[in-house]
């Protein structure tokens, strides 16, 4: 019955696409939602004898109008966004939401403003993987985990951090489900299955179960849960988990209920962009093209391997944008510390990723360059030095970020410059009031006399990293000043004009 109805909503779309098509003019049509929504202002093009009700409010079908919540917009606060990612469990002895609250103060301080909380739902145990599971094998994604405490304490770290002029987005898993989630006896036609009749897991996470995004009861389900933590709870977005292993039409109608409720929510996808993704539901996408080639700079790659990384490419449609990364929960636990994988390379890239095009992102304990690969299903408490090695570092980064302009999430704009050396990496970012330069040597070797054209007078060296040395004393300099200069191995400088 569900595949038949999918395939009458998937023949009323191609129809409704032709009606809209024919009608001509200058107006955009998007794809959204219908069912049980306030914002529903238009007649939606779908046939009579699909009924009204949950059981299509997971279906994108096109209308004809101006409902200006189907119109692509990224929120403005997203343009100084400084992300950092909470791993709740590990980050405290406690590895409570009131722990990390003590926190709040340092990250503020450190120039961060947005926090994205790996998932804080119960986790199942049910196949679950090592002692503590895996937070990504969610048993209900209305609940909270206990260990992390109560709704009411993540409530309260909620309204604190907002109050301290934090965003908080969560980390959604749509893919899949923990094997104790009361869909699965309730609602076994959700799932996909095996030949055998027995539901599948994905890939080799056998700790979790299919989704099937054939059947529109569950999608409508999971938007429902999603806009429970936007509406009744409060948050600011989310990262979704695995995003290319949903339908786009899905995070479209997600979406589209989503910003029904909150216009400036914040969709950050877990894949490369695609324009499927980036069209309508997503902001910004994991510039995994950067993070490869952020890596072979440790073994001496010419910096000309780098630049296809910090352009913004034809995937990111409207003014969506990437999210630049050294550093997560997977590839701290599953790849090596941030020090194993980058070693002195990791200050020069750092700084690369504020400058470049997007949003940077800092992993929990980034902050202090800490050696270790964090444990996933087991109780792992981060060891927290009283001053951070890169905290300094990073809160000059963000403090460029942002209030300068030329820095603006949505602002595709950068310059490549070619010095006298190659293995000096030198850009600029401009908005036409305000220009930022990046030059780094980021070479093993250290080269003398490089020279390069940039056409300007003079500019304010705001950041100069020189090995453990770091001097973020604002400072007056021409262009013969900084353009004749040797370079020690992985030094750098950041200037404004």
């Amino acid at each position: 019955m569900k595949k038949a109805l999918a395939l009458l909503l998937a023949l009323c779309l191609i129809v409704s696409l032709a009606a809209c098509g024919s009608k001509g003019g200058d107006e955009e049509t998007y794809a959204t939602d219908i069912g049980n929504s306030e914002a529903q202002t238009n007649e939606y093009q779908i046939s009579e004898d699909v009924p009204e009700g949950s059981v299509v409010d997971g279906v994108m079908t096109y209308i004809d109008g101006g409902d200006p919540i189907l119109q692509k917009t990224v929120a403005p606060w997203l343009d100084t966004c400084v992300l950092y990612e909470v791993n709740v469990r590990q980050y405290t002895e406690e590895g409570t939401f009131k722990a990390f609250e003590e926190h709040l103060e340092r990250l503020k301080d450190m120039g961060v403003n947005t926090l994205w909380l790996m998932p804080i739902h119960p986790i199942s145990e049910t196949e679950r993987k090592g002692t503590l599971g895996s937070y990504y094998a969610v048993s209900d994604y209305k609940g909270v985990n206990p260990e992390f405490g109560t709704i009411e304490d993540f409530q309260h770290l909620l309204d604190k951090a907002h109050e301290m002029g934090f965003k908080v987005i969560l980390d959604w898993v749509a893919n899949h489900t923990g094997w104790d989630n009361t869909w699965i006896t309730e609602h076994d036609d959700w799932y996909e299955h095996k030949d055998d009749g027995s539901i599948k897991s994905p890939y080799d996470w056998t700790d979790t179960a299919q989704l099937d995004y054939e059947n529109y009861e569950m999608r409508a389900a999971m938007i429902d849960a999603m806009r429970y933590w936007v509406e009744d709870i409060g948050v600011d977005g989310f990262r979704c988990d695995h995003a290319i292993g949903v339908p786009a039409n899905f995070w479209n109608a997600a979406v589209y209920k989503l910003k029904s409720v909150n216009r400036d929510i914040m969709m950050l996808a877990e894949t490369s962009a695609t324009q499927g993704l980036t069209e309508y539901a997503f902001d910004t996408c994991y510039n995994d093209m950067l993070y490869g080639q952020a890596l072979m700079t440790k073994g001496g790659v010419a910096t000309s391997s780098i630049q296809d990384g910090m352009s913004v490419h034809v995937n990111y449609l409207g003014d969506s944008f990437p999210m630049n990364y050294l550093d997560n929960h997977d590839k701290n636990s599953y790849e090596g510390s941030i020090v194993g994988r980058f070693g002195d390379t990791y200050p020069p890239l750092l700084a690369l990723s504020y400058l470049t095009p997007g949003i940077p992102l800092i992993y929990t304990s980034d902050e202090m360059g800490y050696d270790h690969e964090i444990e996933f299903f087991e109780k792992d408490t981060v060891k927290w030095d009283d001053h951070p090695k890169y905290q300094e570092l990073i809160t000059v980064l963000s403090k460029l970020k942002t209030t300068n302009s030329a820095l603006a999430s949505t602002n595709r704009s950068i310059s490549i410059v070619e010095p006298s050396n190659a293995k000096l990496f030198v850009f600029t970012r401009s908005d036409g009031e305000n220009t930022v330069i990046y030059a780094a040597n980021l070479g093993k070797e250290a080269i003398e006399d490089v020279t390069f054209d940039l056409g300007i007078g003079t500019a304010k060296c705001v950041l100069h990293v020189k090995g453990d040395e770091i001097d973020a004393t604002p400072t007056d300099m021409t262009e013969k000043d900084f353009c004749l200069k040797d370079y020690d191995p992985y030094e750098f400088y950041i200037l404004t004009v």
